[in-house]
């Protein structure tokens, strides 16, 4: 509609002196929503996943309707005159309220209103019972209410008869009537008597939670291939425009699949046709599984690094995906680094499997700071408008929607991004709910899974509950995952602290194995995964050089110099740039063709780089160490944990800091892993030189309390030393380590409770402090997250349901003391490796002097830039980011 609204409004458009130019009735935007929320019930699966949390068995006709009508109500609260003020000029004095908090309060039942009775009337209370019980129905409505993001707290809405009190202009009354007597048109199978009451249970009134918050952020959509504003053409009717709009959205946003799937054909997609050889040992273990369970399933495959364990997973994906048991794939992995790597071949493996181009799903990367769908990549415009490089996305832009906005990347199809993403959707935080419920329709794929973190794994452990009570399906993957992780992770949600079996029965676990747990299952099931027909021995050496970064470089040096690909691997970036330094010294004008570089410059690889500088930085460092690059000469590049997870490199030579043993796995997983390269001479066997302290004492480092303190990442990165005692005693026994034959063994000696415990109780001392440190820090930071999660065994609108109030200071993040500060600049400057930087992120525990997120200047000084932010500088070049003062 054009000019002023002359009634209810739901959706505004202002023009640039902030009059309002456009509007759309707050009944046609209530029948958007509704029409999606249709759609997405009966469309995708997610009608499927809510009705496995009700307990129902596929929802009937009437149940769609009658939820439907529940989110045509999601607006209710928008008839006050609060919000309806909000049309009027800036500069007009009135009181502008909300629309959430506002219709709770219409159903708080403190006192006595008749004004609020008086309104109430006007709801279809009398269906209400007949649906459910009128607790039930009225618990759904506050679900569709708080679609703003959060869960509204009924105790707080207090009631103000003024913002409901007729006026000769709008009559709150009347607009409720007219709300619902447009639901009864819409939906009149809703009101038929009969059909299965609607679901009470809480964690169903959370799922609908989200289901209404995507349903109103695409029923939000206004422009003209969309949702937009109702005009005085139109029909008076919107919902046949609705109807038809919904299905067209949601094929083009990729929720609904059936063109994809179609475009399969009879049977799935064999390994070959997407992978250029057969599938063997652990991808056949995992082509063997069930692809059309009756449940939600969990599966674990642990296989060694290198045994093409994301070609399995994708499989798996086309295999369920083929038969209509998901509609997509979220695939987490731990870095964003790892995550950008893994979404260029996801993107390969998806053209691949779906050659008709026009019915192919997008495959988003879901890291922020970053617009890419397919190969295409996006760039922001004034207004949260995006400008896709791709003739395909500028046609059709709601192909990349779910890439523009954080909160709605799980509503994508093919999904590529961090853990973040997936942990974000349990906790108290805003759009929760509606990640929650986006992630029901896929696969969720965890790739190098640990349960190190106990903050971290009691998140996964919510996610994956809630995933397997949908009746969702999930794949986890790892290298090297200890039977006590297993057993946390295996466990049911009841089960909170199962007891990993003894040490000598872990000991005899396969490996590698399959481990899979059906919904409902008490107890997994291991099965062993034929081993690779050839073994990788692995010499290795002790050397104390951990403090000596001129003892380490020359050893790489006269590597390379004889043809070798050296990687250097430390534990943090402080050591990691020291080394750097250190190696650009000793190589010196003659050795410096033997040194990693990116854009022509030496430069150390880790995560203290902006966005286009890191992603310049892997593609120079698989340049190097990919598969099928060869060399001439050899080459020496220095790295932290950023190149042990998920990039594709075969190193010849590996110096690596002590670690936990897992990580030192993962590390050698670098080494030799393209066996049909021909080595040079002398590096015919992989080998990898393990960097210690030279005092043997770990001991030394524990603190009176037990707390553990020292340099190269030893009690801060990884803060069990009893691990690392364990690692290096392992490697003090094991001269050679055969991989992947003596992987189980490695692994459980340095993480088995007790293992850990029997390290304890020989060194005593200081060490029985540092136990308890370790185990209560633990315990805590699993109560921590505890406290954070969503409660979806609340009902919804009471207080133990609710999240903290926006003012609250408490910060929930995904990782525990991840406090990070995003400077951005307003005008980019030049990075290290000649792109342009916009924004950059500086860790929490080098942010001392930056207050909040915010702007940042920056000033060219030599080859470097001098950043400052609030009373904080800070100097950046192709070193990476540190403290101006370091």
């Amino acid at each position: 509609m054009l000019g002023k609204p002359t009634t209810f409004w739901g959706k505004l458009k202002r023009n640039d002196a902030g009059e309002v130019e456009r509007w759309h009735p707050l009944v046609a935007h209530c029948a958007d929503v509704a029409a999606v929320t249709e759609a997405l019930l009966t469309r995708t699966l997610l009608g499927k996943r809510l009705a496995h949390i009700a307990g129902h068995g596929p929802f009937e006709e009437t149940t769609v309707a009658r939820l439907s009508a529940l989110a045509a109500l999601h607006d209710l609260g928008k008839l006050n005159h609060g919000f309806q003020a909000k049309a009027l000029p800036p500069d007009a004095k009135v009181e502008r309220r909300g629309h959430v908090t506002e219709a709770l309060a219409l159903f708080n039942c403190e006192g006595r209103d008749a004004e609020r009775a008086a309104l109430q009337r006007h709801l279809p209370t009398a269906e209400f019972c007949a649906w459910a019980d009128e607790e039930t129905t009225v618990r759904l409505l506050f679900a569709a209410i708080g679609h703003h993001g959060r869960p509204g707290n009924l105790e707080s809405a207090h009631f103000d008869r003024l913002l409901w009190r007729a006026t000769a202009s709008l009559d709150p009354a009347a607009g409720i009537a007219l709300l619902v007597a447009a639901t009864r048109v819409w939906f009149p199978s809703a009101y038929a008597s009969g059909g299965k009451p609607l679901p009470d249970a809480p964690a169903f009134q959370h799922a609908f939670a989200g289901l209404v918050m995507l349903a109103d952020w695409i029923g939000s959509d206004a422009s003209d291939a969309a949702f937009r504003y109702q005009t005085e053409s139109d029909a008076a009717d919107r919902m046949p425009f609705a109807r038809d709009t919904a299905a067209r959205l949601l094929m083009s946003l990729g929720l609904d699949v059936s063109a994809a799937r179609g475009s399969l054909g009879e049977h799935a997609p064999v390994f070959e046709r997407v992978w250029p050889f057969a599938p063997h040992g652990a991808q056949r273990a995992v082509l063997e599984l069930n692809a059309q369970p009756a449940t939600g399933t969990l599966t674990l495959l642990e296989s060694e690094t290198g045994s093409g364990k994301t070609e399995a997973a994708l499989a798996h994906f086309l295999r369920l995906f083929h038969s209509g048991c998901v509609d997509g794939m979220y695939f987490a992995l731990p870095t964003r680094t790892a995550a950008t790597q893994i979404h260029a071949r996801v993107v390969a493996a998806v053209r691949h499997a779906f050659p008709d181009d026009a019915s192919r799903p997008a495959v988003v990367l879901a890291v922020p700071g970053y617009l890419q769908v397919d190969a295409a990549e996006g760039k922001r415009l004034p207004g949260f408008e995006v400008l896709w490089n791709d003739d395909r996305l500028r046609a059709d832009r709601h192909r990349g929607w779910a890439a523009e906005h954080p909160k709605r990347y799980l509503a994508g199809a093919v999904v590529v991004g961090t853990i973040d993403q997936a942990l974000l959707s349990t906790l108290q935080v805003d759009h929760a709910h509606l990640r929650a419920t986006a992630l029901l329709r896929h696969l969720l794929v965890v790739d190098e899974v640990h349960a190190s973190d106990a903050y971290g794994t009691r998140l996964l452990d919510d996610v994956l509950g809630a995933h397997l009570a949908a009746g969702g399906h999930a794949l986890l993957l790892s290298a090297t995952l200890g039977t006590d992780a297993r057993t946390r992770l295996f466990a049911p949600q009841s089960n909170r602290r199962p007891s990993p079996p003894p040490l000598a029965e872990a000991l005899l676990a396969p490996y590698p194995a399959l481990v899979t747990r059906a919904e409902g299952e008490a107890t997994a099931t291991v099965t062993a995964v034929e081993a690779p027909s050839t073994s990788k021995p692995v010499t290795h050496a002790l050397r104390a050089w951990i403090d000596e970064p001129d003892a380490i470089v020359q050893e790489a040096l006269a590597a390379a110099r004889r043809g070798a690909r050296v990687l250097i691997l430390r534990n943090t970036v402080k050591d990691c740039v020291a080394t750097q330094v250190a190696l650009e010294t000793a190589a010196g004008t003659v050795d410096r063709p033997l040194l990693f570089e990116c854009d022509g410059k030496s430069a150390p690889h880790h995560a203290r780089f902006a966005r286009v500088d890191r992603m310049a930085l892997d593609v120079a460092i698989e340049a190097y160490f990919g598969k099928g690059r060869e060399r001439s000469t050899g080459v020496v590049a220095v790295a932290t944990q950023t190149v042990q997870q998920s990039l594709d490199l075969d190193a010849d030579l590996l110096l690596t800091d002590l670690c936990p043993m897992d990580v030192l796995l993962q590390r050698i997983g670098r080494l030799h892993r393209h066996g049909e390269r021909v080595r040079p001479a002398g590096f015919e066997f992989a080998r990898v030189v393990v960097l210690v302290p030279t005092e043997r004492d770990l001991g030394r480092l524990i603190l009176p309390r037990g707390e553990a303190r020292g340099r190269h990442g030893f009690g801060t990165v990884y803060d069990d030393l009893r691990i690392l005692e364990a690692t290096w005693r392992q490697l003090e026994k094991h001269a050679t380590l055969e991989i992947p034959e003596m992987n189980r063994q490695l692994v459980e000696y340095t993480t088995h409770p007790e293992a850990l415990t029997e390290i304890t109780k020989k060194l005593g001392g200081a060490w029985l402090a540092h136990q308890q440190r370790v185990d209560g820090v633990r315990l805590a930071n699993g109560g921590v997250a505890s406290l954070n999660v969503v409660r979806r065994d609340k009902l919804i609108g009471d207080l133990a349901a609710c999240f903290p109030d926006k003012l609250d200071d408490r910060r929930i993040t995904t990782r525990l003391g991840e406090d990070d500060r995003r400077l951005t600049f307003e005008t980019p400057f030049i990075g290290a490796f000649g792109g342009k930087v916009r924004e950059l992120n500086v860790q929490a525990w080098l942010s001392e002097g930056v207050a909040s997120d915010g702007a940042a200047s920056a000033r060219p000084e030599g080859e470097s830039v001098v950043i400052t932010s609030d009373t904080a500088t800070f100097v950046y070049d192709r070193l990476g980011l540190r403290r101006g003062d370091a």
